[in-house]
Formats: structure tokens, sequence, C-alpha cells
């Protein structure tokens, strides 16, 4: 009878203790932010507005967490889009919205990548007869103009997008590769032409 008991306790301690001691499987994932000049997930303009004048440089940079398992091959790609804009999403990129450039970097496993992001706005059109401004730009020392304006300069925003290499396609694809589908990550900033 004690053998018995001291068996079913031994079996009840030892499950206990395996369960509690094991790891769950671990679920592979990608993460990531555009981080201010000062380190935060806010305040990425100088002063309380989002307005940004002719002149003015911001320095922001994506961290990017690589939690897949492998080292991972990625891009940042950036787009300017304003208030009547189609949203890119989770399984769609903003792709009817011009893309200005891009960022690749490689990642190791576990670890987080950064991905540095200065623009300035160098000029900006006089309004349209309809109110539409257009504005020139520099991105990472790049000069680029993009073909879409905003009312008045209000309401312009930044698509940012993760993309993944493929090595089935030798491609950039759109999001990472989670558990069964592609997850899309988009990010966007809002700001006016001051």
């Amino acid at each position: 009878m004690l053998l018995l008991l001291f068996g079913s306790f031994s079996l009840v301690y030892s499950s206990v203790a395996y369960y509690s001691l094991s790891r769950p499987p671990s679920q592979e994932f990608m993460a990531w932010g555009i981080f201010s000049p000062s380190g935060s997930l806010s305040n990425y303009f100088s002063g309380a507005a989002a307005n940004v004048a002719v002149g003015q440089t911001l320095n922001w940079h994506f961290a990017v967490t690589n939690q897949m398992g492998s080292i991972q091959y990625v891009q940042v790609v950036y787009r300017l889009a304003n208030n009547t804009s189609a949203d890119s999403n989770t399984t769609v990129p903003g792709s009817t919205v011009p893309q200005l450039g891009n960022r690749s970097i490689f990642i190791p496993n576990a670890q987080t990548g950064f991905v540095n992001f200065t623009w300035s706005i160098i000029s900006k059109s006089p309004p349209s007869q309809g109110g539409m401004v257009f504005i020139t730009m520099t991105i990472n020392g790049q000069q680029v103009s993009p073909s879409v304006g905003a009312i008045g300069g209000q309401g312009f925003r930044f698509f940012f997008e993760l993309w993944t290499f493929d090595i089935a396609s030798s491609s950039f694809q759109y999001g990472y590769q989670g558990q069964g589908s592609r997850v899309g990550l988009p990010l966007q900033v809002w700001f006016n032409s001051a």
C-alpha cells in the first residue's frame, strides 16, 4: 500500500515538475516600430502638432525584431499617401500608393535590426486651383518628387511596410510567413506640410 501511495505521489509530482519546467512551443513572429529621435514610439515632430516645415530634417529609425527561428532578409518599403489613399492592411500592401524607396537589412534570429529613416521637405508647390499641394523631399539622401498631393498640404501620411525575402520565389514578399498565411505589418505616420 505504501509503495502504491509513493508511486502515485511520484507520478503527480514528476508530471507537475515536467510541465512547470517545460518551455511552451514558441510562435514565430516579427515585430517592428518607428522610433523618434528621442527613442520613443511617439513625439515624431518637434512641437505639439504634426507640422513639418520646409527645410526641417527629421531623423527616425525602425527597430525590427526577428523571432522567426532563422536569419531574415527584410525590406522596409516607404510610400507617401494622403487622407483619401487606400490603406495597406495585414494582407494587402498599399500598392496603389507610389513607392518612394526602400531599405534592406539582414537580421539574425532573436535579434533586433535598426533601419534609419532621415527625411525632409525641400520644397512645396503653391496650391493648385483645387487647393492641392505637392512636395519634394529628400529621404535618406535621395531626392523624391511624389505624385501624391494633399489639399492645403494637410493630411499627408507615410505608409511603411515590412517585406521579407522568400527563397522559393527569390523575391521580397509583403509581410512574413506566419502559421498558414503571410502576415503584413503596415505602419503609418500622418503629417502636414507647414
